[in-house]
């Protein structure tokens, strides 16, 4: 037994009808995929902002001085320091209870002086710390 090929005759389109048909192919499909961005828009794209930060211009006298935040060291005075801040550039609170305490001291201990801010308080530009009772270096006959 032979099979014997089957030919559907599809209905004849006329003259532009194949282009109707792509055109409300196109319009539909694009309807479709207007609906579903309208329905789930894209997510936000995670940006990451940098913290604020101020910078502290420190100095002494006399100079090179040792200077502390918190207990840790700094460096030596005429100094830059880098501090996170807040928004408005306040210092920000780390915790309950939180203080800022800046130390300056000569290198021989023989002097010191410190200074306090509390979170909420304006960031100073410049520090400058006098030391009582350091010399200056300065020998005077």
């Amino acid at each position: 037994m032979t099979h014997k090929p089957v030919f559907v005759r599809l209905p004849r389109l006329q003259s532009g009808g194949v282009m109707k048909l792509l055109r409300r192919f196109c319009a539909a499909l694009s309807l479709s995929l207007c609906a579903c961005q309208t329905l789930h828009p894209p997510p936000e794209p995670d940006v990451r902002r940098a913290r604020p930060i101020a910078k502290i211009d420190v100095h002494s006298i006399p100079t090179r001085c040792v200077v502390e935040l918190n207990d840790e060291y700094l460096g030596m005075t005429p100094l830059e320091v880098v501090v996170e801040a807040s928004e408005s550039g306040n210092w920000t609170s780390e915790g309950i209870g939180s203080v800022y305490v800046m130390r300056c001291s000569t290198p021989d201990g023989n002097g010191w002086e410190r200074k306090v801010w509390y979170p909420g308080n304006g960031i100073p530009r410049r520090v400058l710390f006098r030391i009582p009772g350091a010399t200056t270096g300065v020998v005077v006959n």
